[in-house]
């Protein structure tokens, strides 16, 4: 059978090779065809197969670039352009990992002024599932270099972790970003692997949607539904009198909704007055509409002038404003907020920014403790700002049954392992990161289990790699869901989420832990700081990968001494030694040491009469090494020792003088 000449895999112009390791190319040809590749000034040649397969196995050599590839036979050739040799990793998990840098524009507007970085390249794999066995192929792959054109396609976590790694390195670093939003570890691993857990409750799942009828009828079915509830919705939607109050009710932003317990719509407004002057300056400048988050989705305008749409919960609200909108004397701005169900209110969350301003003025995009703290700029002559916080008005519109469930084929087991992970199985590649454990919370030992499977599973993969591939493992940062802040609060999954993080990364060894427990927002469950986590990883990966032995591993608790009065905590701080940060708030100032050596975070947990019961602990810093915890007495037998054992523990003041944050724990005191 003839076929045309192709390359297969994530091979394409601008792609970076693993240094000084065997690669391989692949793809079709016709039938017994010679293939030839020349790179480098190196030929090399193979024939296609009975079935057109064919591969190329060869050494890039040392770092470098850029070079142009060819890959021919006697009627056809392919040309690939911009190729640099350097160090490959692959970066895998959930939306945190696929987080764009285009959504932190504002964070690191800086880094979108930087020239053009050819030592930077990242390959973003395309969103694909399929239940149908291991895929070898990407559909039209795309490297890109990091640009002031292209930066904000790029993960941000991959771009600071390849920065850090190119820097250090003085190598083209390449990152494959293989990641989807909201992704299950299970989706991530095949289905023998699952088959080796005995994991029925994942395999049963995907014996259903194997057969691809089923997929079908779901598909269907899904899509009459949500036609029928999008339908019953919009029917009854109505326009509001936006020049009259009568009928609307005061309301607060930010804050809590509380009065609208349904699936449905509500409207909001708020009028604002502008002069002459004002208005000259808005025309003048690009003009932004900052409103936070909302839960679920909503439709924007000013005076009847859309600005604005976004379909699901998370993203910021950041819309810009057309020219001509604004106008001198009364302005209306509303909002058409969409909740899909009556669980939950519409919130719109503390310490996110309302407010209606020009490009020129600088507005803090996040809310921050320790990490990456913005200055807010002097306000220019030419600029302006408008608070758009507290009352505002509110009218019910329409009130329906809930959305029907949803359903994400891509969440189900082997679903992205099979689509976006196999076409890289051929890639060689020093090593991966993995930021993902949002949607496992729920159960964590058995995720620890899953995780130390898929880090074997992928190491026996990615046959180009070392046998024994380094891991980096980014732990989840700190995040309540709106509940608050506390260093002794009730946990619901996210602290044993992190404890199975670092005990997997412990078992699995050649592992790294990126600590981040200071780098994430009790308000978002996309926090910004990208830089400190991709920083991070890429100090784990230094390490780990390259032997960097001058780097050392956060602080971890390597033994703890208890009595009755207190506990000793002994930390593993490798080359460095512990700091305790003056506290201001919920914040750590982290250019300033505690004069009282105080360390926050520190809770025991009690059993009295059966019953379980957390408190906070009074601890301090006792040597370069030590920290002295004092046991709150009256309380009953103490059974464990924890610290930072929350969802958002804040604040977090003990660092080791490297400025890495010291490890979450919890510890059994039980004899």
């Amino acid at each position: 059978m003839k076929g045309e000449l192709c390359v297969k895999g994530i091979v394409a112009s601008g792609m970076v090779l693993q240094r000084n390791k065997i690669n391989c190319i692949y793809g079709t040809a016709d039938v017994y065809e010679d293939v030839i590749m020349t790179f480098r000034g190196v030929t090399s040649i193979t024939q296609a197969d009975e079935q057109g397969y064919w591969k190329l196995e060869f050494s890039p050599g040392e770092a470098g670039g850029p070079f142009e590839m060819q890959v021919k036979t006697e009627k056809e050739t392919l040309t690939f352009t911009e190729v640099y040799v350097g160090e490959v990793w692959l970066l895998s998990g959930q939306s945190n990992a696929q987080l764009p840098m285009e959504r932190m524009r504002f964070s690191y507007a800086e880094e979108f002024e930087l020239p053009e970085n050819p030592n930077i390249r990242m390959i973003t794999i395309p969103i694909a599932w399929t239940f149908d066995g291991e895929r070898d192929y990407v559909e039209n792959p795309q490297w890109i270099c990091a640009s002031p054109e292209t930066l904000g396609q790029m993960s941000g976590t991959g771009y600071f972790f390849a920065k850090r790694l190119a820097f250090e390195l003085g190598v083209p670093v390449g990152i494959i970003n293989a990641s989807q939003g909201g992704s299950p570890i299970a989706s991530w691993m095949s289905k023998k692997s699952l088959e080796e857990m005995g994991a029925e409750e994942y395999l049963s799942k995907l014996e259903y949607y194997e057969k691809v009828e089923n997929i079908a009828e779901k598909q269907k079915e899904m899509s009459e539904s949500n036609m029928a509830w999008n339908n019953e919705l919009n029917a009854a939607s109505k326009m509001p009198d936006f020049e009259s109050d009568q009928g609307w009710e005061t309301i607060k932003i930010p804050g809590i909704i509380e009065n609208f317990d349904s699936a449905g719509y509500v409207w909001l407004k708020k009028e604002i007055e502008l002069t002459q002057e004002q208005v000259d300056i808005f025309e003048s400048q690009k003009t932004w509409l900052w409103m936070g988050t909302i839960i679920d989705s909503d439709r924007t305008y000013i005076n009847g002038t859309e600005v604005g749409f976004t379909a699901y919960l998370y993203p910021p609200r950041r819309y810009v404003v057309p020219k001509g909108v604004l106008k001198v004397g009364k302005n209306i701005i509303s909002m058409h907020v969409l909740k899909n169900s009556k669980k939950g209110k519409i919130r719109f969350y503390e310490e996110k920014p309302y407010c209606l301003f020009t490009d020129n003025v600088y507005v803090n995009p996040v809310a921050c403790r320790n990490l990456e703290k913005h200055t807010q700029s002097l306000f220019p002559l030419d600029g302006e700002e408008i608070d758009l916080t507290g009352e505002w008005k509110m009218m019910v519109d329409v009130k329906v049954r809930d959305c029907p469930p949803g359903m994400f084929f891509e969440w189900l087991p082997t679903a992205l392992y099979n689509a976006m992970l196999a076409p890289c199985f051929k890639t060689a590649i020093s090593g991966a990161v993995w930021y993902q454990g949002e949607s496992d919370t729920g159960h964590p030992v058995e995720y620890k289990n899953m995780l130390i499977k898929m880090i074997n599973l992928w190491r026996h993969k990615f046959v180009y790699g070392s046998k024994d591939l380094p891991f980096v493992i980014v732990q989840l940062p700190n995040w309540s869901d709106g509940v608050g802040e506390d260093s002794c609060c009730a946990p619901m999954g996210w602290p044993y989420l992190r404890q199975a993080q670092s005990e997997a990364a412990r078992a699995a060894g050649n592992a790294g832990l990126a600590v981040t427990i200071d780098a994430g927002e009790w308000n978002d469950l996309h926090p910004e700081k990208k830089q400190t986590a991709g920083k991070r990883a890429a100090l784990e990966a230094l390490r780990v990968a390259y032997g960097k032995s001058y780097i050392s591993a956060a602080p971890r608790v390597t033994k703890v001494v208890a009595n009755k009065a207190k506990c000793l905590v002994h930390f593993d701080c490798g080359n460095s030694s512990l700091v305790a940060h003056q506290v201001n708030g919920k914040a750590a100032e982290l250019d300033h040491e505690a004069k009282d050596k105080k360390v926050q975070g520190f809770s025991c947990l009690f059993i009295t009469k059966g019953k379980m019961n957390t408190v906070a602990a009074q601890a301090k810093l006792i040597s370069d090494y030590d920290v002295e915890v004092s046991i709150p007495r009256g309380q009953g037998a103490l059974i464990e020792l924890h610290y930072l054992w929350g969802d958002n523990p804040a604040p977090v003041n003990l660092y080791s003088r490297d400025l890495l944050p010291a490890a979450p724990f919890n510890i059994n005191l039980e004899e």
